[in-house]
C-alpha cells in the first residue's frame, strides 16, 4: 500500500511538471511571436541604420574624387574610372562641368548627359552643387532620369572648378544587404516557435503517458 502511495505521488509530480512544461511552452511561442514581431521593426531599423550608413560613406567617396581632381591625378578616360568604381566598390561615378553636363564617369552612355533643369527631375536636386564649393546632396532610392531604373545617388560639388561630382549605388545592391541581415531575426524567431512546439509536443506526452499510469493503477487497486 505504501508502494502504491509513494506511486500515486510520483504520478501526481509528474503531472504537476508536465502541467508547467505545457505553461513554459506557452511562453515560449508568446517569445516568438514577439520576436517576429521584433523582426518586422528590425528590418525598419535597419534601412534607416544603412541609409545613413551609405550617406556618410558615399559622401566619403565623393569627397575623395574632388580631392584627386584638386591634384589633377583622377583620369576622366571611361576605363580608369570604370577601375577606380570597382576599386572603392561604387556602382556608378559621374563628374560634370560647369553646366551640368557628364565629362567622366565609369559609364559611357553618361557622357554627354546634362543634370537637368526641371525641379520635377529626379537628378534636378544635385544641380544647387555647381555654385558651391563644400555642396553636399543625399538622395534615398529613387527612380533616376537617365534610364528610370531604382538608385541611391550622393554628390558633393568640385572644388578645382565649378561642377558636381556623384555617386550612386543600384537599389538591388542595397536591397540585397538589408534582406540578408534582416533574415537573421526571421531566423531566430522561426526556431524560437520551434522550440515551443517541441515542448509543447513533449508536455503533451508526458501528460498522456501519466493519465494513462493512473488508469492503469486505479483498475489494478
Amino acid at each position: 500500500m505504501v508502494e502504491l502511495n509513494d506511486l500515486n505521488n510520483l504520478l501526481e509530480k509528474q503531472k504537476t511538471a508536465a502541467f508547467n512544461i505545457k505553461g513554459a511552452a506557452g511562453e515560449i511561442n508568446m517569445i516568438a511571436i514577439n520576436a517576429a514581431i521584433e523582426s518586422a521593426h528590425a528590418a525598419a531599423g535597419i534601412r534607416s541604420m544603412m541609409e545613413k550608413v551609405l550617406d556618410g560613406m558615399m559622401s566619403t567617396v565623393c569627397r575623395m574624387i574632388t580631392r584627386l581632381l584638386d591634384s589633377s591625378s583622377f583620369p576622366l578616360e571611361q576605363n580608369k574610372m570604370e577601375e577606380f568604381a570597382t576599386w572603392v566598390g561604387i556602382d556608378e561615378i559621374y563628374i560634370t562641368d560647369a553646366d551640368g553636363v557628364t565629362v567622366g564617369s565609369n559609364l559611357g552612355a553618361a557622357y554627354g548627359w546634362r543634370f537637368p533643369d526641371d525641379p520635377n527631375s529626379q537628378a534636378f536636386a544635385f544641380r544647387k552643387l555647381i555654385g558651391s564649393k563644400d555642396g553636399i546632396v543625399t538622395q534615398s532610392i529613387k527612380s533616376r532620369d537617365l534610364d528610370s531604373q531604382m538608385f541611391k545617388f550622393v554628390g558633393v560639388s568640385r572644388t578645382d572648378e565649378p561642377g558636381i561630382v556623384q555617386v550612386g549605388y543600384k537599389a538591388e545592391t542595397i536591397t540585397k544587404y538589408q534582406v540578408e541581415i534582416g533574415a537573421v531575426f526571421g531566423i531566430l524567431a522561426s526556431e524560437i516557435k520551434n522550440l515551443g512546439g517541441r515542448v509543447t509536443t513533449a508536455s503533451k506526452a508526458m501528460l498522456d503517458m501519466t493519465n494513462e499510469l493512473e488508469k492503469d493503477i486505479k483498475t489494478k487497486s
